[in-house]
């Protein structure tokens, strides 16, 4: 029937006070069993029941937990010795490389040291003491070679190189090796161009050495330093390649981006950047003192034209090679250091300081063209349009450019045309007193190293001191011959023309001078030079003159030819020659108490033989005054050696005859009479005298 005491409770109470029930059962297995005898029922039994279940769970995790960590370690393990080399035997490692070698490219590989196999992060082979050869030549010598392989071909037993890497290998690119390296490219362009196979997808070279010869010269040339990286990641992608190196002791660095090789081996155009610097810092160019610094840059377009077959025409037969198009610029702090750095007579450049250029180009074989292009020489900044090409392995170029203004200071020797001994004179070119004529030799030959053709004008120039305007020149170097045209230029308010052209002879040069001047202002001229103004007025005259020597001493010394001036409405400063002819006693000191002598015209003319200028019509008229020079110039001393005759004044003032001698530019004066007797007068009404 039950227990009284169980229905005396309140409902929802338990027996053991005010707590109810179902609490009870959320206690642990403990909670259960200590409920007493009236609770050993249902309720025991099923507390019994959890305390079995949460107890077989926790061997559950145990268990899991257990093979989760073993598991971990086991790949952890696994991992870490799939990241260790394993020596394998080199012989058979190398020949499973070498298959996948010969097959693609045509090299024989051959392995001296041991051999190691990586698994992770990639597969690759390591090799020391690696040498790769093609028909029995050995092409790269290296002391050590890591062969990247693909998972794909190496689960399926076969070699998939993918990527090499050179560690401190030597290369031969001779003229000898050039051809067995001919099979390697055509295979590689052939796959790249069809698209079969796996591609080689990084190549990296660490300190390798470049053995190659001078295509022009034959000579040993040897690259050293090189670290490259190409990284070519799918077909479709482009070509990424930088490089760092020295040439003939000069740090250099390249960078290629964006090249696609497959468009390439096909034909194709690729886009292409690419950019070169070299930064010598200390180094100077042999004999010379011009630093070895600049950059060039390209981004345009590249396509490989295939050679054309032999019955094609020879203007099309000649278009095989690659093309290049683009923007282009060129930049060097020193251009005679850079040519002299890359074996290439500096010529006319030598006397070039810093020199830029950036302009569009198209460039092929044997030539390159650029259709506009800006140049800028120290501060000279000219536009225009030039080419370039090799014509029997001797460089042609052809330019015409323009400038707003034009300095070619450059151009003028710094250290003037005398010697040593003789170059503290004042002006340009130590023209003062004393001093002899350089003695260093002459030659060509580093001005014609090739062929020039160059048009140049300008809105205004300098050359050393002397200003011009409105300037159209050019230059013209072509079979051992340098000539300069100057076809107009505004000076001092008159115009100027000329030629001069230089030949090279056996010993020295042959040198041929033709000039014109019209109404050019003399006093503005010496200003310029740095000479002593001693002459004003308006000058035109002409110049035909020609030697040969083998220094500029004995070419001077050799000079013929004639010349001719003519100065209208000018004025001798210094002298007063009225004066000095009724007190030629005051000759010595005439000069420096100054002075002025005023001229409606005067004329001189100039027949030279061997570096001696006889003056055969020198003439000077005013409107008081007459006067003659007759004499010598002595070119070589750089010396006069005249004699001016003052004629009687018809108002009855005496005349004189004095000597100017001494240095050309800073003459003395000497009287030769004290005075010349007036003309004597005779009667009216004489009609002759009997002795």
């Amino acid at each position: 029937m039950g227990n009284p005491e169980r229905k005396s409770r309140p409902a929802g109470k338990s027996c053991r006070g005010d707590k109810p029930r179902a609490r009870d059962y959320r206690g642990s297995g403990k909670a259960y069993a200590a409920g007493g005898p009236n609770e050993a029922g249902l309720g025991g039994a099923r507390g019994g029941a959890r305390v079995l279940v949460h107890a077989g769970s926790r061997r559950a995790m145990s268990r899991r937990t257990t093979l989760a960590l073993s598991g971990a370690a086991v790949t952890a393990l696994a991992v870490t010795a799939a990241s260790l080399p394993w020596t394998i035997a080199a012989p058979r490692a190398a020949a499973f490389a070498e298959r996948d070698l010969a097959r693609r490219y045509g090299l024989g590989l051959a392995v001296a040291g041991p051999a190691t196999l990586t698994l992770l992060p990639a597969p690759r082979l390591t090799f020391a003491g690696v040498r790769l050869s093609r028909g029995g030549h050995d092409l790269v010598a290296s002391e050590g070679l890591q062969v990247q392989l693909g998972l794909a071909g190496l689960l399926a037993g076969r070699a998939e190189i993918t990527g090499l890497v050179l560690d401190r290998a030597r290369i031969a690119l001779s003229p000898d090796a050039d051809r067995d390296w001919t099979e390697p490219a055509a295979r590689l362009a052939a796959r790249v161009a069809a698209g079969r196979g796996r591609h080689l997808r990084r190549l990296v070279l660490v300190d390798a050495t470049l053995s190659l010869r001078d295509p022009r010269t034959g000579a040993p040339e040897t690259i050293t330093g090189l670290n490259l990286v190409a990284n070519w990641p799918r077909p479709s992608a482009g070509l990424d390649l930088s490089a760092a190196f020295t040439w003939r002791g000069v740090p250099s660095s390249l960078a290629l981006s964006g090249l696609r090789p497959r468009e390439l081996a096909a034909g194709a155009e690729t886009p292409f950047v690419a950019a070169l610097t070299w930064n010598g810092a200390g180094a100077r160019a042999a004999g010379s003192d011009a630093r070895i610094e600049g950059s060039a840059e390209i981004e345009g377009s590249l396509a490989w034209a295939r050679e054309a077959s032999k019955d094609s025409p020879a203007k099309e037969a000649a278009t095989g090679g690659p093309r290049l198009s683009g923007q282009g610029r060129f930049s060097t702090a020193a251009l005679p250091g850079t040519l002299a750095w890359l074996g290439i007579a500096p010529g006319l450049a030598a006397l070039a300081g810093p020199v830029s250029l950036d302009g569009r180009f198209l460039a092929r074989p044997g030539g390159v063209e650029w259709p506009e292009i800006r140049v800028r020489v120290g501060d000279s900044q000219l536009e225009g349009a030039g080419a370039a090409a090799l014509v029997r392995g001797r460089l042609s170029v052809t330019g015409t450019l323009a400038a707003e203004r034009l300095d070619l200071s450059g151009l003028v020797p710094g250290g003037g045309f005398l010697s040593e001994a003789g170059s503290g004179g004042a002006g340009a070119g130590g023209a003062g007193s004393g001093g002899t004529w350089s003695r260093a030799p002459l030659a060509l030959d580093d001005f014609a190293y090739g062929d020039l053709d160059l048009r140049l004008s300008a809105a205004s120039a300098r050359l050393g001191p002397v200003e011009a305007q409105d300037v159209a020149a050019g230059l013209l170097v072509r079979d051992g011959t340098v000539e300069a045209t100057l076809g107009r230029a505004t000076v001092q308010g008159g115009t100027v023309k000329g030629r001069a052209a230089l030949a090279a002879l056996p010993a020295g040069l042959d040198a041929r001078l033709q000039g014109s001047a019209d109404r050019v202002d003399l006093g503005g001229l010496f200003a310029d030079l740095g000479w002593p103004r001693w002459i004003l007025g308006r000058a035109q005259g002409s110049v035909a003159l020609d030697g040969a020597g083998s220094s500029l001493a004995d070419l001077v010394g050799r000079l013929a030819g004639r010349a001719a001036v003519t100065v209208e409405g000018g004025e001798i400063l210094g002298v007063n020659l009225a004066d000095l002819a009724q007190r030629p006693e005051t000759a010595a000191t005439a000069l420096r108490r100054g002075g002025r002598t005023h001229f409606e015209r005067a004329r001189v003319g100039l027949t030279v033989s061997d570096g001696v200028a006889e003056i055969g019509q020198g003439q000077l008229r005013g409107a008081a005054l007459a006067a003659s020079l007759g004499g010598r110039i002595f070119l070589a001393e750089r010396r006069l050696g005249a004699e001016a005759r003052i004629e009687p004044g018809p108002d009855g003032r005496t005349g004189g005859r004095f000597a100017i001698e001494g240095p050309w530019l800073r003459p003395s004066l000497r009287p030769l009479a004290a005075r010349m007797p007036a003309p004597t007068t005779l009667p009216a009404a004489a009609s002759a005298y009997a002795p």
